[in-house]
């Protein structure tokens, strides 16, 4: 009597293993899809204001998440500016920029996974998604503290955190004591 074969341990068989890839390569574009949301809402709430990294703005926990993964390729712009001396400006548009930045470095990655992920293995398609989703949710975290900063400024309970509350300019020529107790 012949003895059944029986798979190794770990050995998936082809048919699995191809349906295994293509869910990991949807879950894959997903993230990446609602990655890529994250960044327009990022972008269009950078727009709000100007440029400053340094102060309590509404805008710049945005800045911030779009900031730090555009470094790669603004270093890219940085050394084509230097060897071309082209002198480039982006003063006002820093939002947009970063968003770009943003959307080129998702979109090729997108691109790359795709065309390689027949290639790798299920995990490495998995741990890839994994770090976007770890950047997806970074975003949303700093969209949210975004929305907690207006909500602090703009329901009511400001005076229990003075330093975010923006101070409005005095007039250049005030007007004397005893003009104003006249009135």
């Amino acid at each position: 009597m012949a003895k059944k074969k029986k798979n190794p341990v770990g050995v998936i068989s082809g048919r699995r293993l191809k349906e295994k890839m293509r869910l990991s390569v949807r879950d894959f574009d997903l993230a990446m899809a609602a990655y890529v949301v994250v960044i327009v809402v990022s972008t269009l709430v950078g727009r709000c204001g100007d440029y400053d990294l340094g102060s309590a703005n509404l805008h710049g926990f945005a800045l911030w998440f779009l900031l730090i993964p555009a470094y790669l390729i603004l270093e890219v712009l940085s050394l084509v500016n230097y060897i071309g001396n082209f002198n480039w400006d982006c003063n006002g548009f820093e939002a947009e920029l970063l968003g770009i930045c943003n959307l080129v470095m998702a979109i090729g990655t997108w691109c790359y996974v795709r065309l390689r992920a027949g290639r790798w293995s299920v995990q490495t398609v998995r741990n890839i998604r994994m770090f976007v989703l770890i950047l997806l949710f970074w975003g949303v975290f700093q969209l949210g503290c975004s929305a907690a900063l207006w909500m602090w400024r703009h329901g009511g309970f400001s005076s229990f955190n003075r330093h975010l509350i923006v101070k409005k300019e005095s007039p250049a020529h005030p007007e004397p004591a005893a003009a104003v107790t006249e009135k």
